[in-house]
């Protein structure tokens, strides 16, 4: 059965409090073995790495603290402590020492004993089975303890310790352990009258990829954003300067920055994940918890300390702050990678006030679509947008992530919305709330560059703002895009004409009227023996086209150019989508004179403008190894001659060139962070 929601206040609090300030975090995740840990030691350890809060476990799976409530599993070890009681000792070291203490909270599993007592509370298979992980049972959140005996613990948390804010991990649905088994969508009584009642279904799907998998997931994620809700207004009600870090409908949002075996490395992966929170939720900060070890099931083996720099590097060039993971008390697990964590995170300290209030500023957006969004044939969008990632970082053009889902609440005045061009990668449903914002967007000058699907329905039918009018043909099989190519110039003969090979997926379009036709296609011709390679003549056919709506423009490229660029590395490719975004932009927000491996980030703070550059030359197959410095890098800013300005990290000329500023950088290593005051003043 379904268990009534706790009594909480649900009407909107405002939740302004100390997260607002830039702050680092250090978490030491503790055995039930570390109950006898030296919190003066490891608070050394902490404020040695640059962080102010120090994130402990508390309760939930294991308390580390003497629980009186029945439900809960009192670390045997704590026996051993004197007084009993870890979370106190160590809340008491750190208000000496002026560090926030957060408590982590675990509500995923159980004891066995608690289990056999409340087996409504469990997750339950689809074959019925409970899941089981190393004597511990996982409960449900659709259930009883999750939405009653939750806060029952917070209350017993708040009522001991003046706390600053909770984390809970692990808060979401089970439908995969820690081996990595799948046991699929929770079957209990309280899921099955959850989702019926939510979507009209009478089955719960069994796995990803079933039929009514997609309902599943907005019937989880409804219920874990309602619970979180809960929870924060709880919390708001009863200690308003406590925050709670979890989802989106926290007071921080989170992000775990991580590696794991079998997983091919997204270097851009920390960047993207932070951008498309701050896009989704102006205004919320964000903590990234960057995991020092290599992958969970190698808690003890130090992650390549490049690699955990960059995570944390990335994380505060979006805007986030800094948090480090290590197991067990700070200093007794060997973690090569705390030196460049700590780099970051004392960097991140020392300039506060270039962090303070950072918000993203790029004038490009670059939708990301869900991962979810699978049509059965041609697969998701997420190879084309990470392809045309990319392709932005390596050209120089700084971007920010929009999560698809956030595009119904864009701006719709270009004049006031920092979007000049957002870019659809390939996105196989545009729901019409999103759909609505984006016309209005181009109708009032913003542009739309749109790849593959986007904008294209199931039918075949294009959107009527759109260039294309209906899809003639699909051409996805291998056989037929062999030996046929787009040309981009106006030559009149194929050989010695500027060509690139048409791979991935090409939806054929009739164009409307009124659209401006780009490129042209150049049909399939023998290509071997090489006797026979010849026969290819100049086609007619536009492989894009751009039309004015409004104010705007839409430029539709129904081919998986970014998804070809991921597969040839052909930059000729990568130029071709990229030109289409910079030519609509016009004047460039900054320019960037250096290696392609110099990631651009635009974000604006109390400081003034902020220009971040990564330096990405590191990046060596499925990680980060040591970067080779890049020299004689040119930053442009058009119009902000006489500006003050300044690079953190190293030396830094500053010249006018007309109206343009130009901060010359010596030399960028890692991470270089250019600022540039507003106002006008002079350069020292």
């Amino acid at each position: 059965m379904t268990v009534a929601a706790r009594p909480a206040s649900t009407a909107p609090v405002a939740r302004p409090g100390w997260w607002d300030e830039p702050f680092g975090v250090f978490q030491t995740n503790l055995r039930e073995i570390d109950a006898g840990l030296d919190v003066e030691a490891t608070l050394d350890a902490i404020e040695e790495h640059g962080a102010r809060v120090w994130l402990l476990n508390v309760g939930g799976i294991l308390s580390h603290y003497p629980t009186d409530l029945p439900f809960q599993t009192r670390n045997p070890h704590l026996a051993g402590r004197p007084g009993g009681d870890l979370v106190g000792d160590a809340l008491s070291a750190a208000r000496r020492r002026g560090v926030r203490l957060l408590a982590r909270m675990d509500f995923s599993k159980v004891a066995p004993a608690i289990a056999d007592a409340h087996p409504e509370w469990l997750y339950v298979s689809p074959t019925g089975a409970r899941q089981e992980f190393e004597g511990l049972v996982s409960v449900c959140p659709s259930a009883g303890y999750y939405q009653h005996r939750l806060l029952d613990v917070v209350d017993e948390v708040l009522d001991r310790y003046e706390v600053d804010g909770f984390f809970f991990n692990w808060f979401g649905f089970n439908e995969v352990d820690y081996a990595g088994r799948v046991h699929g969508v929770c079957h209990c009584a309280a899921c099955q009258e959850g989702f019926r009642a939510r979507t009209g279904l009478d089955r719960l799907p069994e796995r990803a990829g079933d039929e009514h998998y997609r309902a599943w997931r907005g019937y989880a994620t409804a219920t874990i954003d309602a619970l979180t809700a809960r929870v924060r207004a709880h919390l708001a009600a009863r200690r308003p300067d406590a925050a709670l870090i979890l989802g989106t409908a926290a007071d921080v949002l989170f992000h775990e920055a991580n590696n794991a075996i079998g997983r091919t490395l997204w270097p851009y992966a920390t960047g993207e994940a932070v951008s498309a929170l701050r896009s989704a939720r102006p205004g919320k900060p964000v903590l990234v918890n960057a995991v020092a070890f290599w992958d969970m099931p190698y808690r003890f083996a130090a992650e390549q300390p490049e690699m955990l720099g960059q995570y944390l590097a990335q994380a505060i060039a979006r805007g986030a702050n800094p948090s480090t993971y290590v197991m067990g008390p700070a200093g007794h697990v060997a973690y090569d990678g705390l030196s460049a964590a700590a780099a970051v995170t004392r960097f991140h300290r020392d300039h506060r006030d270039v962090y303070a209030g950072l918000s993203p500023a790029a004038r490009v957006g670059l939708v990301r679509p869900d991962p979810l969004d699978d049509d059965g044939r041609f697969g998701t969008g997420v190879a084309e947008h990470r392809g045309l990632l990319t392709a932005l970082v390596e050209r120089h053009v700084p971007f920010d992530v929009v999560p698809v889902g956030a595009l119904a609440d864009l701006g719709a005045d270009p004049a006031t919305d920092r979007f000049r061009v957002l870019v659809l990668p390939d996105l196989p449903s545009l729901p019409d709330p999103a759909a609505d914002a984006l016309e209005r967007f181009v109708r009032a000058g913003g542009t739309v560059v749109a790849t593959g699907r986007s904008g294209i329905g199931p039918d075949g039918a294009v959107r009527d703002w759109f260039p294309g009018e209906r899809v003639t043909a699909v051409d996805a099989d291998r056989d037929l895009l062999t030996s046929s190519y787009v040309q981009l110039d106006g030559a009149e003969a194929v050989e010695g004409a500027r060509l690139v090979p048409r791979h991935g997926r090409h939806h054929r379009l009739a164009w409307r009227a009124d659209t401006t036709p780009r490129f042209r296609l150049v049909e399939a011709a023998p290509y071997g023996p090489p006797e026979k390679a010849y026969g290819h003549v100049p086609g007619t056919e536009p492989v894009a086209g751009e039309r004015r709506h409004g104010a705007g423009a839409v430029v539709q490229l129904p081919w998986v150019v970014g998804t070809a660029y991921r597969d040839t590395g052909l930059t000729a490719l990568r130029d071709l989508v990229v030109d289409l975004v910079t030519e609509r932009l016009g004047t460039p927000q900054v320019a960037l004179d250096g290696p392609e491996q110099l990631e651009v980030v635009v974000g604006r703070s109390r400081a003034g403008l902020v220009v971040h550059l990564l330096n990405h030359s590191g990046q060596r197959g499925n990680g980060y190894g040591p970067v080779v410095p890049l020299h004689d890098v040119a930053l442009r800013v058009p119009g902000l001659a006489g500006r003050p300005a300044r690079a953190l990290a190293g030396a830094a000329t500053v010249v006018d060139d007309g109206d343009d500023l130009v901060v010359r950088l010596a030399t960028v290593t890692g991470l270089e962070v250019v600022v540039i005051e507003d106002g006008v003043g002079t350069h020292e």
